[in-house]
């Protein structure tokens, strides 16, 4: 078992002295355990609920069985009805396992536990088997109590050419016409709902999901349910598109949260479709690998994608340019191929690329504009190295440089062994502020709010770890929080409690070796802060300075030195030098200027906090 712990549970308490104001945080775990199911408890408990004679069944994510997890009643009026049609009444009386992490959704009386927790019920005979574990989630409620039929104001400022109301009033959408917003009503798998998706008419035409009290309570978005195929989209504004064409083969499927995330509580939904197709609008260049994420998680066997190209765009845009949006659906090929031997067979996939080379290239950062030009961007699947003196300020450079990303939505996952958790929190916060809260305590819990929206997670390990419950905690994140960016730091405290005793360099090379298969398996960016061998201060550190053999810089597809000569010589600078570059191959050294009060090393920040205090009145 492992937890994760959470922005918004790391940035809690306040307390502060009579003599000087401090600013404290203090992490707590996380109030559901994640759970990590192995494959012989997987088999143990089939086993378990053959002898019961308890209805089950295999699907694609998650196993399908009678559910306990209810209020006690009649056992005949849970068994799963055999002329139900699909998507309808026997969908409502199954719990589903998920069959990666344990976890046991009951979409009819709305609970969520682990296996673990539920075994007693299943281990004793009906009806005593049948008993209430876990409170029911509250029933979701509206935060809007003005919703109408939808008008043709509405379909008007939609833009869409031929948009009649009464196509998006039979598609499930209401109006609000005060705040010129359509609202679309998110189910789970027994079709109860359990939130709702806001599409703002005016302004920038944002989205929004409301579901419980957080996000592991969202359904999805489905019209056409009984289908045994579906389109996945990202949007509202590709949904309606699709689901106004009466396309009679496909149901769609509108994503909660577009390609930030998809919860695991919204995989059942999923369980009835076997064929799903993804037709994305990608928006943003840490969106580009969305789909593929999302199909692991969905079973890849199944998943088809429509690459973007200008002749097959996003369903929107196809619809604006008056494609033929059947035809582009029928050019659905395979996520992933099984081998890849040909130029033909690789054809789409490379003309995609060219012409959407700015979000192949990946994400930009806000606060290093130079590294823009070196390395063009932070992408999914690669291993980076960062190195330097121990003082020179990885982890201070590490922490600003994950936060620039993890604000433009790279959901990031921290291992800091080193440092704990509450000071890590601390010096990223101060560094999103850009200046220290000690003596403004009055403004903590707007700046913490504030922060808590980030996608930032932590893992509570601390000290000297082993690779292998490292790697589950890492492989858990990726699937539950769509986790995209891990950062180790560092990784010599990983080493040394391993079976590989005596030789620490063979050691090394096999935890390298396993995240670097990590990193491509599951395309996650991820960074290891490593120290230099010891050598003497005058000279420069190069790739081979990496503590190790030749395998680190070898399996690294960049690799970032901070060289510090402040020390070493009067006019001494510090600046991070680019040594290595897989991608381009763009080779260079970006200046390290340090702010003090902001904890950062941003040539941006630096300047606008010149420019504010410039504009102070005198």
């Amino acid at each position: 078992m492992r937890r994760a712990v959470s922005v918004k549970l790391l940035l809690s308490n306040l307390n502060s002295n009579k003599s000087k104001a401090l600013t404290k945080y203090y992490a707590t775990q996380t109030e559901t355990t994640d759970y990590t199911l192995d494959a012989k408890e997987y088999l143990d408990f089939k086993r378990q609920l053959r002898f019961n004679n308890v209805p089950h069944k295999d699907g694609h994510t998650c196993l399908h069985l009678e559910c306990r997890l209810c209020a006690a009643r009649n056992t005949k009026d849970l068994q799963p009805e055999r002329g139900a049609s699909k998507g309808q009444g026997h969908v409502a009386r199954w719990a589903y396992v998920n069959k990666r992490t344990g976890t046991v959704v009951c979409p009819n009386c709305e609970v969520k536990s682990y296996l673990s927790q539920i075994l007693p019920a299943y281990q004793l005979t009906p009806p005593a088997g049948y008993q209430r574990l876990i409170q029911r989630q509250p029933l979701f409620t509206s935060s809007y109590i003005n919703l109408t039929s939808v008008s043709q104001e509405a379909c008007d400022l939609l833009g869409i050419k031929g948009l009649k109301a009464t196509q998006l009033n039979a598609i499930g959408a209401q109006w609000e016409p005060q705040e010129q917003l359509l609202v679309f009503q998110l189910r789970n798998a027994a079709q109860h709902v359990v939130g709702e998706k806001i599409l703002h008419l005016t302004g920038d035409r944002r989205e929004k999901t409301i579901s419980h009290k957080d996000a592991t309570n969202s359904g999805l978005l489905v019209h056409g349910v009984g289908k045994q195929k579906a389109v996945l989209v990202s949007n509202l504004m590709d949904f309606i598109v699709l689901a106004t064409q009466n396309i009679e083969t496909h149901s769609i499927v509108c994503l909660p949260f577009e390609l930030k995330m998809l919860p695991q509580e919204c995989l059942p939904g999923l369980e009835l479709f076997k064929e799903l197709i993804f037709w994305l609008h990608y928006d943003a260049s840490h969106s580009w690998d969305a789909a593929r994420t999302f199909a692991q998680k969905l079973e890849d066997k199944r998943c088809l994608l429509i690459r973007p190209t200008e002749t097959e765009p996003s369903p929107h845009l196809a619809q604006r340019r008056r494609l033929n949006l059947r035809h582009i659906l029928a050019k659905a090929q395979p996520v992933r191929h099984r081998s890849i031997t040909t130029f033909n067979a690789m054809r789409n996939d490379i003309l995609s690329e060219l012409q959407n080379i700015e979000k192949v290239n990946g994400v930009k950062w806000k606060r290093f504009p130079v590294l823009n030009k070196l390395l063009k961007g932070h992408r999914r699947g690669e291993l980076t190295i960062l190195t330097g003196p121990t003082g020179s300020g990885k982890t201070t450079f590490m922490s600003e440089y994950s936060l620039d990303l993890a604000i433009q939505g790279v959901s990031t996952l921290w291992g800091s062994f080193e440092i704990r958790n509450t000071r890590l929190a601390s010096t990223l916060l101060r560094q999103y502020v850009g200046y220290p809260l000690d003596d403004k305590l009055n403004e903590f819990s707007h700046w913490a709010t504030e922060f808590e929206r980030i996608p930032l997670y932590f893992m509570t390990f601390h000290g000297q770890q082993p690779l292998k419950p490292v790697l589950e905690a890492i492989e858990h994140a990726s699937y539950v929080h769509d986790v995209q960016h891990v950062i180790i730091d560092n990784l010599q405290f990983m080493m040394g409690v391993s079976s590989y005793r005596g030789d620490k360099f063979w050691e090394q090379d096999s935890i390298i070796a396993a995240f670097r298969s990590f990193a491509t398996k599951h395309n996650v960016h991820v960074t290891l802060v490593m120290h230099p061998r010891k050598e003497r201060q005058e000279d420069e550190l190069t790739t081979s300075s990496v503590f190790g053999t030749a395998k680190a810089t070898q399996e690294a597809d960049n690799v970032l030195i901070i060289q510090d000569k402040r020390l070493t010589s009067v006019r001494g600078k510090k600046y991070l030098q680019i040594a290595k570059n897989r991608y381009s191959g763009d080779l260079g050294i970006m200046p390290l200027e340090f702010d003090k009060d902001a904890l950062s090393y941003s040539t941006t920040v630096q300047s606008a906090k010149r420019r504010k205090e410039k504009e102070k009145p005198m």
